[in-house]
């Protein structure tokens, strides 16, 4: 009986700490998704061009959301 307290009291103060641990919410930039914005008939030359924009912008928002993450998790720049 006092093994089952202990375990109770156990995942009690394991809740507690969960709560206490609440993650601030992922900043809305960070779920947005990328298109390339290239349409049926567009020049390759134009393509590319289209496609490497929307790659760099893919790009600098995971790198913003990586710092979101370091900077919550003390972590930095690695």
């Amino acid at each position: 009986m006092a093994a089952a307290a202990r375990d109770e009291a156990g995942a009690a103060m394991v809740d507690q700490a969960l709560a206490a641990a609440r993650l601030p919410d992922l900043p809305a930039d960070c779920r947005r998704r990328e298109a390339s914005g290239i349409a049926v008939g567009d020049r390759l030359d134009v393509a590319l061009l289209k496609s490497e924009r929307a790659l760099g912008r893919a790009n600098a928002r995971t790198a913003r959301c990586a710092a979101f993450y370091d900077d919550l998790s003390g972590r930095g720049a690695e």
